[in-house]
């Protein structure tokens, strides 16, 4: 590690006050540089996780890291949006040379994987999220066994997207309760879909899971749930959560207010024929004129069909995540 010192704390953080300053100031830095999206970076908080640290010649902090866990027992919802066993990693990584001070945390993280004695088997995933345009820890991630899994893109007010209006047999509108049939069917189409990237996992609870979830969103009014008809017949949809209900969303951006669109769907044999685009322009019609002014939503960097898509909607990547599938698969 060429001078680079790593270590496990349980009980404090790494450094004095005025050193880890400086660690978190060169991230700030540096992500302000790359991205005028990424907000501040903060300080890890004190927890029942290790806390893995790295620090230079010198033994001023270059790197910190939060170790998470996460397990979902049979019938949970997590269940069906990933691995059950999940071992997260919170990355802070500055100083001047971040590149070798991530190779070293990542090195670090791997050896702390190795030595749990559950929770790493087959079913397991060893993940991170890391700046999309901070391209300085690319090589660090790629040689540490790690592949980008997915996408987390924003979409600012200001950028706009020529009006679009659906097929002439076609008709969108807000959704309500007595859509909750057909906004389930078009949900776990998508689900199956996105079965083949690695993202979702069915389970037999996954259709009474999603219909709750449903019934929920739609009992509110307005529902934020545009549903596209083509003579009466559900084509698509698109659901949207307001800043209020995307409090979760926020501080992934510096700019504010959030909202978060967690589904965008077009029946198969509808595809192509501009209802997802009319979808889309109904929806930011809405948040644009609720002042809105950045949109995030995730896709899979697998899924051939979301990254085009979105991008000619005006979004672009934010934030990448990470994995390793089996977590002992990080080198």
């Amino acid at each position: 590690m060429g001078g680079y010192v790593t270590r496990v704390r349980n009980d404090e953080l790494p450094g004095s006050g005025a050193e880890f300053d400086l660690l978190v100031e060169s991230v700030a830095a540096r992500w302000r540089e790359v991205d005028h999206l990424l907000p501040a970076p903060t300080r890890p908080r004190k927890s029942t996780y290790p806390l893995l640290t790295v620090s230079d010649e010198a033994g001023r902090p270059v790197a910190t890291g939060t170790m998470r866990y996460s397990w979902y027992q049979p019938g949970e919802v997590g269940r069906t949006w990933g691995m059950p066993d999940q071992h997260w990693l919170t990355p802070i990584v500055g100083g001047p040379d971040p590149g070798r001070a991530l190779d070293s945390l990542l090195s670090s993280w791997r050896d702390q994987l190795q030595q749990l004695p559950t929770g790493t088997g087959s079913e397991s995933a060893a993940q991170l999220t890391w700046p999309a345009r901070d391209v300085v820890g690319v090589p660090a991630l790629q040689a540490h066994g790690l592949q980008p899994y997915s996408v987390l893109a924003a979409r600012e007010r200001r950028r706009g997207v020529p009006p679009s209006l659906p097929p002439r047999d076609v008709a969108i509108r807000l959704a309500d309760s007595q859509d909750l049939t057909q906004i389930v069917g078009l949900l776990m189409e998508e689900h199956r879909y996105e079965e083949f990237f690695g993202g979702v996992f069915i389970q037999p609870e996954t259709p009474e899971q999603t219909r709750r979830v449903a019934a929920r969103a739609l009992a509110r009014s307005p529902s934020w749930v545009w549903l596209a008809e083509r003579r009466g017949r559900p084509v698509g949809l698109i659901w949207v959560s307001p800043p209020d209900r995307a409090r979760w969303a926020a501080p992934l951006v510096r700019t504010a207010p959030t909202a978060h669109i967690g589904y965008g769907v077009v029946a198969e044999e509808e595809r192509g024929r501009g209802i997802g685009t009319a979808l889309v322009n109904e929806a930011h019609q809405a948040l644009d004129a609720h002042n809105v002014q950045v949109t995030v939503l995730n896709y899979a960097m697998m899924n051939p069909l979301s990254g085009p898509f979105w991008n000619r909607m005006g979004y672009r990547p934010v934030w990448t995540t990470w994995e390793a599938r089996p977590s002992l698969a990080l080198r």
